[in-house]
């Protein structure tokens, strides 16, 4: 080899040494939290459905002949719920049933004095048959303070324990949201430095792609290292990108713009009308529904202030998108013109990319193939962590013993 080969050679040699110093300190110090951050997030693939499992007399109703179309109007749904509440509560969102047999589930913040933060604030649910408009019952998610950082629900405890950590929900944005998100920074990095690491110089894909049969301990627990962080590289990349947005949406939209418009629905705003009182949710989800047939809808955002909008979201829209297959209509309160449509259909780049990252999150793009896939790569997590921390041990012992 030349003097130029040779030097070449030494310079990849280093990089690599620099790199693999990354992705192990990386690994050692965030991959505990992984393991937390991806079982749970396993877990909440399937959250409703396990909600529904413990909680059947909260959210089991018995299904009527002609389904949606029996339901009481959602004005009745929504007085039910407000009446229900403590006094001063205020209805931050509902979930439409995501079937015939479960009732609706309104979100209520109960503030425990006047002006209080969302922080310093109770967090109710409370769940309404959509047939006869009557209260199954209320459940207490969240309290007030300090003591709201571990809620009192199974699927709520998980949840915050996934996003943030049981941090408190203090600060703009919560201390909890941010650490995580940071957290998923990091991991993006480890994934890329993992998969330098991975790439065959000189071929060898079939090695590369394998598991060795029979092979020492050692080399099985690397093979496994490396082809499961391979094969599920696309998924966990995804999922740690759309776990910053969900975190640190504000941020995030700024990096997007940086290359394409995007519009953050969050940000529209009403305009008030003198003399014209604000729409009730069942006017603005009767006037979607007409304009935009098809779907069912899935979440009723409620406007929390003066100046906030409708956002009524419709999922199994048929003929959107083969992949993505949401929509969600903003409306003005007061007018309720539509503000904005979030659709695949329509919208830049950036538009287009946003609406990737929550279904993509939670493994709703692919339908049940992809909640399934989100799932097994969760459970990849912890497998990635055992694997690399027996080559880190095995490789620092293995000195001593020579010694």
């Amino acid at each position: 080899m030349g003097p130029n080969g040779s030097a070449a050679g030494i310079k990849l040699i280093a990089r690599r040494k620099r790199w693999l110093k990354v992705h192990l300190y990386l690994g050692m110090t965030v991959g505990a939290l992984l393991v937390l951050i991806g079982l749970t997030g396993s877990i909440l693939v399937f959250h409703l459905e396990i909600d529904e499992w413990l909680n059947p007399h909260l959210l089991r109703v018995t299904p009527q002949p002609g389904g949606v179309k029996a339901y009481r109007p959602v004005d009745e749904l929504i007085e039910a719920a407000r009446r229900a509440l403590p006094e001063g509560a205020v209805l931050t969102f509902g979930q439409y049933p995501r079937h015939d047999g479960i009732a609706y589930r309104w979100n209520g913040q109960v503030p425990t004095s006047p002006g209080s933060t969302s922080f310093e604030s109770e967090v109710y649910h409370v769940f309404v048959d959509p047939y006869r408009a009557e209260v199954l019952g209320s459940r207490l998610v969240r309290p007030a303070g300090w003591a709201g950082s571990i809620p009192r629900t199974f699927i709520g405890f998980v949840f915050a324990l996934h996003y943030a950590l049981l941090l408190p929900r203090i600060g703009e944005p919560p201390l909890g949201d941010a650490v995580v998100a940071v957290i998923g920074l990091v991991l993006v990095v480890s994934l890329v430095s993992g998969l330098y690491l991975w790439w065959p110089k000189r071929g060898g894909w079939r090695a590369a792609l394998t598991i060795k049969q029979p092979a020492h301990v050692r080399r099985r627990n690397f093979d496994l290292h490396k082809t499961s962080g391979v094969y599920f590289f696309v998924v966990l990349l995804g999922i740690c990108i759309s776990g910053v947005y969900l975190n640190l949406r504000a941020p995030f939209y700024v990096a997007v713009r940086l290359f394409s418009p995007a519009v953050d629905r969050h940000d529209l705003r009403s305009t008030a009308l003198p003399g014209r009182p604000s729409l009730s949710i069942g006017d603005v989800l009767t006037y979607v529904t007409a304009q935009y047939p098809g779907g069912r809808p899935e979440w009723l955002y409620l406007p929390k202030k003066p100046t906030g909008t409708y956002t009524i979201c419709q999922r199994d829209v048929p003929g959107l998108s083969l992949i993505l297959s949401r929509r969600c209509v903003v409306v003005d309160r007061y007018s309720g013109e539509i503000v904005h449509v979030q659709s695949p259909e329509r919208g830049t780049a950036g538009d287009y990319f946003i609406q990737w990252q929550w279904p993509m999150h939670s493994g709703q793009i692919f339908g049940m193939t992809g909640r399934w896939i989100v799932f097994a790569s969760g459970l990849i997590c912890p497998l990635l962590f055992v694997t690399g921390w027996y080559l880190w041990w095995r490789k620092r012992r293995v000195p001593r013993s020579a010694a």
